[in-house]
């Protein structure tokens, strides 16, 4: 008692005083002990949630422990018959959250009664897996409908009356446009990924599907991100429905590491490996486009890293299940996807997601990581950016609410691009300017040097190029040459040194014979040659004006002639190259 500290006006009462003088009101607040610490609420229970006993024991047969907070509060919601809109990252359970619920409810019953629409062909898949799970024990069938299979496979499956149909949009309205099935019977719609759904252009087919179900029908709409065009939709076709909010909507998850690693364009496949060597579980690496994921997997296979496999949508469905189907298997351990065929990877053991391409959405950069740090384990994200990323890493840091910790890769400066590359000069701290080049030739203002000068500010003056402050040796330049820029290749075109003659025609700039081969210039256009020359294969000559070929008089090979077909040596004056 006699350590025990006052309400911070004096030193705490002796034990002396506290027993001869009289307790006033002041004296007992002062004394109190200090309050109890409140009791950690119960973690929630699956016997809670309101399911059969049935739904039980496959739960805990399954070896589902307790239920994560999105199904804790959207599950009881749904087995009352409410509409339910949910919001909560990726990776936190949704789909069990509506698989339940429609089990319960279509359990021992016969016909068509539910339908369950995803965006992609992966998520239908593995939304069929969670059915098959939990409601194929108890007589619950169901089927999927997606593109790359044989319509009249999905026509044979719907005659079998299945209680829960998983389908795309697309997909289901064209079954519907051929007649093959009506929805009038229909009690419970779910809207899976519907953000995602959106952003993929079906908004028109989830129209469709809306109006030819039933107006008093059950509607479950869940999404990782709540934008503004998803709030329109779930007003349209919500009834008064129970909101569940797990966590800051589009927000990254806690569990992920995340990390901005700064490089040049051309040093993302040698980062890219660097990194798969130094991580050693499972890696997702997703790219902006079908053809950039081809691309990475034959660079990665190219340089030895065999275990690693891709899917994008021009796949054929066969080849993406047994790229995914091995990916789980741990029999490759990089899968590269694109965000599309991205969203439907469910795997709870990935270790590391990596954004080769940054997303061209910030929602999509949420969905991406949301790959790992699944079910409470911890993951790891790095994402590749380069200078003209800029903009859209402060999007995605606005959208998450928080800034991403930057590395930078070894042969990048924080000034500009890494030695030796092309690009946007300028790395985070944004530098003054643009040095962009192509073919080895930089710019900066109106001065244009070329002799492969990169990275960096560079100038031509007095015919040095400079890149920083050193400055680079060229080629001298032709006595009379003018101030332009100089040809590409090893040096200037050799000049004839013999006078001209009064009496003579002009003196060729190129020796007598074939004509010079201009291939070292590094510009193979059909106009690179000059007006009136022919270029190799006679692609450089203009085809406007036919011009008769001379003989091989006068040592002026296949080079047109002057008036009446002479050579460079011969009695007309000889065009000027």
């Amino acid at each position: 008692m006699q350590d025990h500290p006052s309400d911070g006006q004096g030193a705490a009462p002796s034990l002396q005083n506290q027993q001869t003088q009289p307790k006033t009101t002041s004296d007992t607040i002062t004394t109190n002990p200090p309050a109890a610490v409140q009791p950690a609420e119960p973690a929630p229970r699956w016997e809670d949630l309101g399911l059969s006993q049935a739904a039980l024991d496959l739960i805990h047969k399954a070896g589902f422990k307790s239920p994560t907070p999105v199904q804790a509060e959207s599950i009881p919601f749904a087995i009352a018959g409410h509409d339910v809109i949910a919001s909560a990252q990726t990776g936190t359970g949704k789909t069990a959250s509506f698989v339940l619920p429609m089990v319960e409810k279509f359990a021992g019953r016969e016909g068509t009664y539910g339908i369950i629409l995803s965006p992609t062909r992966e998520i239908a898949q593995q939304t069929q897996a969670t059915l098959e799970l939990f409601g194929t024990p108890r007589g619950v069938r169901s089927i999927v409908m997606i593109g790359g299979v044989d319509m009249k496979i999905d026509a044979k499956a719907i005659q079998t009356y299945p209680q829960i149909i998983v389908a795309t949009p697309g997909r289901l309205c064209d079954h519907l446009d051929r007649g093959n099935i009506w929805l009038d019977y229909i009690e419970m719609v779910v809207l899976d990924e519907a953000d995602r759904m959106l952003d993929m252009g079906f908004s028109d087919q989830l129209s469709r599907v809306m109006e030819d179900v039933p107006s008093d029908r059950q509607t479950l709409l869940f999404s990782a991100t709540f934008t503004p065009t998803v709030e329109n939709l779930a007003r349209r076709i919500l009834h008064e429905p129970k909101r569940v909010a797990i966590g800051k909507p589009q927000s990254a998850a806690k569990s992920v590491d995340q990390r901005l690693l700064w490089m040049s364009e051309e040093s993302k496949n040698r980062e890219l490996r660097r990194l798969i060597r130094e991580e050693k579980g499972s890696i997702i690496v997703f790219t902006r486009s079908k053809d950039k994921a081809t691309r990475v997997w034959r660079s990665l296979h190219s340089s030895g890293v065999y275990d690693a496999t891709y899917i994008h949508s021009d796949r054929l469905q066969s080849h993406r299940e047994q790229a995914l189907a091995e990916f789980k298997e741990g029999k490759h351990r990089v899968l590269i996807a694109t965000d599309v065929a991205g969203r439907g990877i469910h795997v709870d053991a990935v270790a590391h997601v990596v954004n080769f391409d940054l997303p061209m959405e910030p929602e999509d950069y949420v969905h991406r990581i949301g790959r790992t740090g699944r079910a409470g384990e911890t993951g790891h994200s790095t994402s590749f950016v380069t200078p003209s990323d800029r903009g859209m890493v402060k999007r995605i840091e606005a959208l998450i609410g928080n800034a991403i910790r930057a590395e930078f890769a070894p042969d990048f400066r924080q000034g500009g691009e890494s030695a030796g590359s092309s690009g946007t000069s300028g790395g985070p701290s944004g530098g003054r300017g643009e040095d962009r080049s192509r073919g080895g030739s930089s710019r900066s203002g109106n001065d244009r040097g070329r002799g492969g000068s990169s990275g960096g500010t560079s100038s031509s003056q007095g015919g040095q190029t400079r890149s920083g402050n050193a400055p680079a040796p060229q080629a001298p330049r032709p006595q009379g040459a003018s101030n332009g820029p100089m040809p590409i290749g090893s040096g200037p075109r050799p000049v004839s040194a013999a006078p001209k003659s009064a009496n003579s025609a002009p003196i060729q700039a190129f020796p007598s014979g074939p004509p010079m081969d201009d291939s070292d210039d590094g510009d193979d256009s059909p106009d690179s040659a000059a007006p009136g020359e022919q270029g190799p294969a006679g692609e450089g000559a203009p085809k406007r004006r036919r011009r008769r070929r001379g003989g091989r008089g006068g040592g002026g090979g296949n080079r047109p002639g002057g008036p009446g077909g002479a050579g460079p040596s011969g009695s007309g004056p000889a065009p000027q190259g």
